[in-house]
């Protein structure tokens, strides 16, 4: 092949790359988590919290747009959605979860005001069903940090949005 024929490619495999990472947000965080240790791990507005975490390993959360998400019964999403992942110390997938997890959102104005009128939840995609799924959602106050919150079972996507 000619380096003109190089090229093509090279530029092909970046626009691919390139597309691929703004359909997901483009935005991930790794962290590695501890047995026992309770740590928080954020990507912008949203994040996981382990308290007492059963895991050693490692967590990953990417930032996913609202466009194009699967599902049937899609809500009204306030804010990007955030896809979790958890992967043990060899490296292996892990879905189900032990122990308290809870995904949550940062919050403010209008955000707040749908949630002091019972119109924001958090949601997750069941991909069993292809349905989003509410999940019971508690709201912490803190001075410029108030979040909406839930204790999750797996991994999987998550976003908050209008009830």
């Amino acid at each position: 092949m000619n380096i003109k024929g190089n090229k093509f490619i090279l530029i092909v495999l970046v626009l691919f790359l390139s597309s691929t990472l703004l359909a997901a947000g483009g935005s991930t965080t790794t962290q590695s988590i501890s047995f026992g240790e309770d740590t928080d791990v954020s990507l912008g507005k949203a994040g996981l919290v382990f308290s007492g975490s059963q895991y050693d390993g490692t967590v990953k959360l990417t930032k996913v747009n609202k466009g194009n998400l699967p599902g049937l019964n899609k809500p009204e999403f306030t804010q990007h959605l955030i896809n979790t992942r958890l992967y043990n110390s060899q490296g292996q997938k892990i879905n189900s979860l032990v122990g308290p997890v809870y995904v949550y959102f940062k919050v403010r104005g209008a955000e707040t005001r749908l949630w002091n009128q019972g119109d924001l939840t958090i949601y997750y995609y069941n991909g069993v069903t292809n349905k989003w799924v509410a999940c019971p959602t508690n709201y912490i106050y803190k001075p410029g940090t108030s979040r909406v919150t839930c204790r999750i079972s797996s991994m999987g996507l998550f976003g908050v949005g209008k009830k």
